[in-house]
């Protein structure tokens, strides 16, 4: 029941502005975190509904990064995307003009937190942020909230002395356990 309160809310805030703007087509800009591919399968119902509630055609865009989105909201190539708080962040400083608020995403406990989680080789010994001393940290995407910013901010900063920043796809963390196993870390 809750979805369909959800998607009901979605179309009646997007219907709108769809038919004050003679909208001919509505693009859908889909944010990382899975290969674009299972990011299109994963949303096609989605995108089928919105097309069907405003009777125009609707595609899904799957940028390569978060940028990606935040560009295409800013450059009026998308008409919607879900953001977290830094995305949204990022796109209103560009243009306070090209996002606006218009659903909030929540819990099923009804709560609007999520969760930032750290991954460390099980071998490594590192069981603690305390661990993580003189080791290297890779974030996640900078325009992620929780991969980023959040993280970059509630880490102490003498852990933070040695960090990276990397873009951990399947494929990419995969490679990157791989590279680190064979020179021993």
């Amino acid at each position: 029941m809750k979805k369909l309160a959800t998607l009901l809310a979605v179309t009646t805030a997007l219907a709108g502005p769809a038919a004050a703007q003679e909208l001919t087509e509505f693009n859908i800009g889909i944010l990382g975190g899975e290969n674009a591919q299972d990011r299109l399968a994963s949303n096609e119902c989605f995108r089928a509904y919105v097309e069907d509630a405003l009777g125009v055609p609707t595609r899904l865009f799957t940028p390569a990064d978060y940028n990606g989105v935040i560009q295409g909201l800013v450059g009026g190539t998308l008409d919607f995307a879900w953001l977290g708080a830094s995305s949204y962040a990022a796109t209103f400083v560009a243009d306070p003009n090209a996002v606006e608020p218009i659903l909030v995403k929540t819990n099923l406990d009804g709560s609007f937190s999520y969760h930032s989680i750290g991954f460390a080789r099980a071998d490594s010994g590192v069981t603690s942020l305390a661990d993580m001393e003189g080791k290297v940290f890779a974030f996640g995407d900078p325009n992620s909230t929780s991969g980023y910013l959040i993280p970059s901010v509630e880490i102490p900063p003498r852990l933070t002395q040695r960090w990276t920043r990397a873009l951990l796809r399947r494929s990419a963390l995969r490679w990157r356990l791989r590279a680190d196993h064979h020179r021993g870390l």
